[in-house]
């Protein structure tokens, strides 16, 4: 039976140019969800025993099993009968050995022993070609399902806005599409298991019956006991292991203690409590793994007994019908290979039993992300936005966690205007430009382009008319070419062209792999200029109507910055609009006007910003 055993004892089973950008530049009201620490991130249903899902997620999940299992049914289907097929031939072999006892050795007959032996090896071989084809059906199934999971999963998630995020870590999402994933793979491709069980009792307990009756009786007595052992000590070995891991942990701060604090109390004195504190988890430690090491014998133990006890009543009652003439030597000693079989079957039915919830519980936490509903969306009926027009933040308002972070803020960046937002660290700059591509909706107010608001319009066509670079780009593993097409068919000329917008293009020509050149994740091959210019150059390419920096220029040296301003104008040319969130002077003297953007002033007894946030400072 192709399957892992559970291992009794605690053991695997077999089976440079540019500068860095001061972080005190950094503002925590505008950062980018990318940028969110979620040490706290919620994993409260990650252990959640199956029996606690409340019954309508219970059916979402089982919903969202079959939905998964529905695409390639034919594949798993093709698993389970050669699953059937193996198992068949497996069990035949206790059979054939019989018959090559019985007929051949007993009686003399040479012809009799090698056709039993012909027919013995020719089931290792359809063992062989049914054990293939489960292993790679099945093994093809639970690749499909986890594969069509992943993308459905990051299909969602990559919808999703940072309030619809607001509620998930980055790692509670990770393991959505990897630890719940994988659970249902496993559950995908034990389900042929289930055949081979079925087909391991169907065959076994009538072939045992048609031997001897007492034969049939020893086993099925067995079988409480076999079901007992594999119930009992696993259960018992895990809280065992649970504390002691606990145990261990204890002694480790005790220890941490002792090695930090000893020394500045030993002339008081106050060591001493951390000494005895350490000799009591000591203590605690060796108590309890002599408790673990005490179940772990038991079950070492108990697991082979009960079952050659069963082969040692049947030898006992087979050998008397063998003398009686009821049975033959054959098949006794093909009783004794089915009684193993029957024993292992046993062992990974309880398993079975015991994980038939995970699968369920995975599939739910699955379902609970792929059930989160984006609160910025396509609007159901779409306008479309016109080709050009001027960036209007009408009264915009922001809040989070029931904090005004930003506004009212009033500001128009007329068609091919050039304007720099600047002010103090928490004064919502990166807010107000997410606004403007539609990262985030404004809780008040309305952003509009050429006079529509940008709610009314479809996502992809607000972020074809309006650009946006993040103030800590994100690049991807792969190429500086794959960085910039992002998948979209851009000719070469066009990558080039836009890296010399962004003044990197002399750079990355002199890398000896050029555009070809392996950025590794998160970029690292580049400085942290380069990284900036690269994604000015990315947003370039979709030839935007408007173009949202965030302190893109934060890391740049002033000749560089110079460079790759002067060449935005030319590229903006009087017909291309850029609103430029700053705190660096070049930037502010090389606009056409320069706006302040304060902290919203909050009276405590009121909800709403008491005064306009949005100043205009000068003009370039």
């Amino acid at each position: 039976m192709s399957t892992h055993q559970p291992a009794p004892a605690a053991e695997a089973p077999d089976t440079a140019a540019d500068t860095d950008a001061d972080p005190a530049d950094a503002d925590p009201a505008d950062a980018d969800p990318a940028d969110v620490d979620f040490a706290d991130a919620d994993f409260a249903d990650e252990d959640l025993p199956p029996s606690a899902l409340p019954a309508e997620r219970r059916r979402r999940a089982k919903a969202l099993l079959r939905a998964s299992l529905r695409p390639h049914r034919a594949t798993v289907a093709a698993a389970m009968t050669a699953a059937a097929v193996r198992q068949l031939a497996l069990l035949a072999v206790p059979w054939c050995v019989q018959k090559a006892l019985d007929d051949g050795l007993q009686q003399h007959d040479g012809a009799a022993l090698l056709g039993w032996a012909g027919a013995t090896a020719l089931a290792a071989l359809v063992q062989f070609a049914g054990l293939y084809g489960w292993q790679y059906w099945a093994g093809y199934a639970d690749a499909k399902v986890g594969a069509d999971l992943r993308g459905r999963l990051l299909r969602h998630l990559g919808g999703l806005d940072r309030a619809a995020l607001a509620a998930r870590g980055h790692g509670d999402l990770a393991m959505r599409a990897t630890r719940d994933t994988d659970l249902v793979r496993e559950w995908v491709h034990g389900l042929a298991i289930w055949v081979v069980l079925g087909t391991t009792f169907l065959t076994v307990l009538p072939a045992i019956g048609a031997l001897d009756l007492s034969l049939l009786l020893v086993t099925l007595a067995t079988l409480p006991f076999l079901v007992w052992v594999n119930l009992h000590y696993p259960r018992r070995f895990a809280a065992a292991s649970a504390d002691l891991a606990a145990a261990h942990g204890r002694r480790a701060d005790a220890v941490a203690d002792l090695l930090q604090l000893g020394t500045g109390l030993r002339g008081t004195g106050g060591h001493r409590p951390l000494v005895d504190r350490h000799h009591t988890a000591s203590a605690e430690v060796t108590a309890r793994t002599v408790t673990a090491a005490r179940i772990e014998a038991g079950w070492a133990a108990v697991a082979p007994l009960v079952p050659r006890l069963a082969v040692a009543a049947g030898v006992g009652l087979g050998g008397l019908a063998v003398l009686d003439g009821h049975l033959t030597v054959g098949g006794l000693v093909a009783f004794t290979s089915w009684m193993a079989i029957v024993t292992l079957a046993t062992r990974v039915l309880v398993d079975r039993l015991l994980e038939r919830g995970q699968a369920d519980v995975a599939a739910a936490r699955i379902d609970e992300v792929l059930s989160l509903a984006a609160t910025v969306a396509d609007p159901p009926e779409p306008v479309e936005l016109p080709a050009a027009g001027t960036l209007e933040f009408a009264g915009v308002r922001a809040r989070r966690d029931g904090k005004a972070v930003l506004g009212p803020v009033e500001l128009t960046v007329g068609a091919g205007e050039f304007v720099a937002l600047h002010g103090a660290t928490g004064a919502g700059k990166s807010t107000l430009l997410r606004l403007g591509v539609r990262l985030d909706d404004p809780d008040g107010g309305a952003v509009r382009y050429g006079g529509t608001d940008l709610r009314a319009a479809r996502l992809d066509e607000v972020r074809a008319r309006v650009a946006y670079v993040a103030q800590r780009p994100v690049l991807l593993s792969g190429t500086v070419a794959d960085n910039l097409r992002l998948g979209r068919d851009l000719p070469q000329s066009a990558l080039e062209d836009a890296c010399r917008t962004a003044g990197l293009h002399e750079q990355l020509a002199a890398m000896p792999d050029g555009y070809a050149t392996e950025l590794g994740e998160g970029g690292t091959a580049l400085s942290g200029g380069q990284v900036q210019r690269l994604a000015i150059a990315r947003a370039l390419l979709g030839d935007p109507a408007v173009l949202l920096l965030d302190d893109a220029t934060s890391a740049l040296d002033t000749a560089t910055e110079a460079l790759v301003l002067e060449r935005l104008r030319a590229w903006a040319d009087g017909r291309r609009t850029l609103l430029f969130a700053t705190h660096r002077a070049a930037v502010l003297k090389a606009a056409d006007r320069a706006v302040e953007l304060r902290a919203p002033h909050v009276d405590p007894l009121r909800a709403d910003p008491l005064s306009p946030t949005l100043v205009e400072a000068t003009r370039g």
